[in-house]
């Protein structure tokens, strides 16, 4: 009896261990094949392009994350020149750089990134690709880009991800098998392509890291209190220890990628700065430190001929001007736009002949300016006002005034048009509401096929416009803006509403950015109330209309 018992429990024992081989080896079937499915779709759909280049005909690109993507693109894209820097490159569009330039670019931006981090990227980009032509790079002249050992790198923007960087594929599990990566970009892509109205394809380099219509700009967003002048209690200078670093960092980071690759051209540009960082140092007793900078990078990078440099800094009037920038460093688009113009035409690009010439400008402008004088200039409501006035030296067009140019054909509806004491026509009074039903007609198709109440016009933006400006007034009840610019095909490619009851009595400036629009388009300012239940005493009025 005692040995069956013995006999049971060795078979119970037996049973049971085989059963825990059993269901181990299942869990690991699992898990393996759970881990090799999602390996899988990771590498098939490849979000941060590690493998290959993006299937824009099965799934959507996001392009949102620099320093995981940027390495993919600069690799497997197809391209021929590279756009890339700081967030001082952030607002280039692509399509300007490629038709300014005769190029297929892409821009690969580092924010904060210094300058071996953006060296290495365009480096791995030429040794990817034989076919790059051209690299258009910002260096930044401040101290903390500048005086930095060569190979130094910043770790506070968030872990850095050398796995995506290396040639090592074991620590490639560190992406294929990345739970942000599953679950947040490769699930969401597959489920995405499998909506109705899903469209494939990739976020395109215009927008990628585009932060412009993200901020405001002018002074009383850079400096709300004003620029006050301090005299600082030491003026320092840079040292020589500083320039040896400097030599280091400029010689392996900035000049020998241009030696080494002498079929490639190399537009550097020092961005410009406002004229409150230079306030700052100049409070802050670094200004000739700043200069001194400058100049030694000049002195360095000026003899080597396939590199063309470029500095911004004598334009003064750009860099005073408050409304070009949202903060003391960061300009807007329209600058960004300005500068491949220059830098195409080589304006301001800096030679051994004249460097020093142009150092000498900007000493004695810098060292010499009363920076408390900007505090009285106007903050523009519209912020592309900006851009609008410095349009005639970006495509040679004078400004259009509508209502008072003969070249532009202007169709008057159901308002009246007043001339001031110059007889200058000089604003377009609307009067009333539309007798649209807004039960069943759409607003912007109505106001194109059937009626409107102000002023309607057709210009060709393919002649070098690219902004349209206006002044708006509401005078009584519920006058209010309706603003539509068509294309060609009647679609609304640019649109601003503002109901009556978010509208004061006052004067308000408003400008519509036209530079990505081409052809010819059909502009329409309507301010009566938008359907027939208004008041019909209601009334709007346009003045100062101009295209830029």
């Amino acid at each position: 009896m005692f040995g069956r018992r013995v006999n049971f429990r060795i078979f119970w024992i037996l049973g049971e261990t085989m059963k825990a081989k059993i269901w181990l080896i299942s869990w690991l079937v699992i898990v393996v094949s759970a881990l090799s499915i999602f390996g899988f779709y990771v590498y098939k759909i490849d979000p941060f392009f590690h493998y290959h280049k993006p299937d824009l005909d099965e799934y959507y690109y996001i392009l949102d994350n620099q320093r995981s993507q940027n390495d993919g693109i600069t690799k497997h894209f197809n391209y021929d020149a590279i756009i890339t820097g700081t967030s001082m490159t952030e607002n280039f569009r692509k399509t300007e750089v490629d038709e300014i330039f005769g190029c297929d670019a892409i821009k690969v931006p580092f924010s904060g990134g210094r300058y071996k981090e953006v060296n290495d990227n365009v480096e791995r980009g030429l040794k990817a690709n034989d076919n790059i032509r051209l690299v258009i790079r910002c260096l930044d002249t401040l101290e903390g880009y500048t005086i930095n050992d060569d190979t130094y790198m910043r770790e506070d923007l968030g872990m850095y991800p050398t796995y995506l960087y290396d040639d090592n594929p074991f620590n490639d599990v560190q992406y294929i098998w990345n739970r942000d990566i599953i679950f947040g970009r490769v699930y969401q892509m597959t489920i995405d392509n499998d909506k109705e109205d899903f469209i494939s394809g990739i976020r395109s380099f215009d927008e990628y890291s585009r932060w412009q219509s993200l901020y405001t700009f002018g002074i009383n967003t850079v400096v709300p209190n004003g620029i006050t002048d301090i005299v600082p209690e030491n003026e320092i200078h840079l040292t020589e220890d500083e320039k040896i670093i400097i030599k280091k960092n400029i010689e392996e980071n900035v000049i020998a990628v241009a030696d080494n690759n002498p079929n490639v051209d190399f537009y550097y540009f020092f961005p410009p700065y406002s004229i409150k960082s230079w306030s700052n140092w100049k409070n802050e007793g670094v200004l000739y430190k700043n200069l001194e900078i400058e100049a030694y990078m000049m002195e360095l990078i000026v003899p080597h001929r396939n590199i063309h440099l470029y500095s911004f800094n004598n334009r003064t009037d750009i860099i005073m001007d408050l409304n070009n920038y949202k903060d003391d460093w960061h300009y807007a688009c329209w600058v960004n736009s300005l500068m491949l113009k220059w830098m195409h035409d080589g304006q301001y690009q800096l030679t051994e002949d004249n460097y020093k010439d142009y150092l000498k400008q900007e000493y004695d402008f810098y060292t010499t300016f009363d920076y408390a004088s900007v505090n009285d200039q106007e903050d523009y409501e519209a912020d592309f006002y900006a851009a609008a006035l410095l349009n005639k030296e970006l495509t040679g067009v004078d400004p259009i005034d509508v209502l008072n140019d003969d070249q532009v054909h202007v169709s008057i509806n159901g308002a009246e048009v007043y001339k001031d004491n110059d007889g200058r026509y000089a604003y377009v009074s609307c009067h009333g509401t539309l007798a649209r039903d807004y039960n069943t007609e759409p607003l912007a198709d109505y106001i194109r096929d059937k009626g409107f109440i102000g002023i309607k016009f057709d210009v060709n933006l393919n002649d070098g416009y690219n902004y349209l400006s206006f002044y708006g007034q509401k005078i009584m009840d519920q006058g209010r803006l309706t603003a539509y610019v068509y294309d060609e095909n009647g679609i609304v490619v640019r649109e601003i509403e503002v109901n009556y009851s978010d509208l004061d009595n006052e004067v308000h400036q408003y400008v519509i950015d036209l530079s990505t629009i081409s052809g010819k388009v059909t502009v329409v300012l309507n301010g009566a109330f938008v359907d027939y239940t208004g008041n019909p005493d209601s009334q709007y009025q346009f003045s100062n209309i101009y295209i830029f």
